[in-house]
């Protein structure tokens, strides 16, 4: 399964993912530490059991598409 990476609002800290049909599968946040990329996703969603600590946005949407079978694309359009 395909999913896209939404960023939400205008400071570039959290991102929205869903599939291709508009079903959300959680977000990823950054956090401090040494992995400041934070997947959480929904308790119900396909991401359950994906790696949620992440040195890069680019390592954890490779995570997201080995754990989904699919790609994991960043939509590149203007933030809110």
């Amino acid at each position: 399964m395909d999913v896209i990476v939404n960023p939400t609002g205008s400071s570039g800290t959290e991102w929205s993912l869903d599939d291709r049909l508009g079903r959300h599968l959680g977000t990823i946040q950054i956090a401090q530490g040494s992995f400041p990329f934070v997947i959480e996703p929904e308790p119900a969603g396909g991401l359950r059991g994906v790696k949620l600590l992440h040195v890069s946005l680019d390592e954890a949407m490779s995570s997201i598409a080995r754990k989904m079978g699919g790609t994991c694309e960043l939509n590149s359009r203007d933030w809110d």
